[in-house]
């Protein structure tokens, strides 16, 4: 009797481990695959946010050098003996354009104004400034991949540039709109774009520099 009860007894544990084993087998999986699911919405979500923090604060700026020329990024690379010399004119009314820095920087919970001085043009090493003329745009900040569709410029003055024998001018942003606080991206906020023509066939720059009042 003893035996059979022992024997019973084992069998009755030896179902339930391999039910218990089964279940982990079956259980296990499918609680990470749910964490793994959970784990990835967070990190996209958390991507997803910083991401769009980062496009407020500092949002993908073009430039583009219609002449073909080349070298364009050379004047905001912050070096003066990097140069963007013009090979030919453009078929447009402009040689390039710099989508410089946004009107506004992002404090954590508002969009703050930044104050600008003055636009900075540098000759390349040796040669002076060529005759140029410069329309400086506010460019709408908008997401062009969201709105799908470009964004609209707002000219806020031209200023012409033909002395001689000069290797760089400032000229002050002072025809600038004062920008106020905002708080609903991109309303009323900007990317300072300045757009250039060389008044002649060649011509060569080593820097653009848009300076800031501290």
């Amino acid at each position: 009797m003893d035996r059979i009860i022992k024997k019973e007894v084992a069998h009755f544990v030896s179902k339930h481990k391999f039910f218990f084993h089964m279940r982990s087998v079956v259980v296990l999986p499918i609680l990470f695959a749910i964490s793994l699911v959970l784990f990835g919405n967070y990190y996209l979500f958390s991507g997803t946010k910083k991401s769009i923090e980062r496009y407020k604060e500092n949002p993908p700026f073009r430039i583009e050098d219609v002449t073909g020329s080349g070298g364009v990024h050379f004047l905001l690379d912050k070096d003066k003996n990097t140069v963007w010399r013009k090979k030919q004119n453009a078929k447009e009314d402009f040689d390039f354009f710099l989508e410089m820095k946004l009107s506004h920087f992002w404090e954590g919970s508002i969009f703050l104004p930044r104050k600008f001085q003055d636009l900075t043009v540098y000759a390349c090493p040796g040669e002076s400034l060529p005759a140029f003329q410069m329309r400086f745009l506010l460019r709408e900040s908008i997401n062009v991949d969201k709105e799908l569709r470009m964004p609209k410029d707002e000219l806020t003055f031209v200023y012409r540039f033909e002395e001689k024998n000069k290797s760089q001018v400032s000229i002050p942003l002072l025809k600038l709109p004062k920008f106020q606080k905002e708080t609903n991206y991109p309303k009323n906020i900007y990317i300072l774009t300045p757009e250039f023509k060389i008044l002649s066939s060649e011509g060569c720059l080593s820097e653009v520099e848009l300076k800031e009042i501290k």
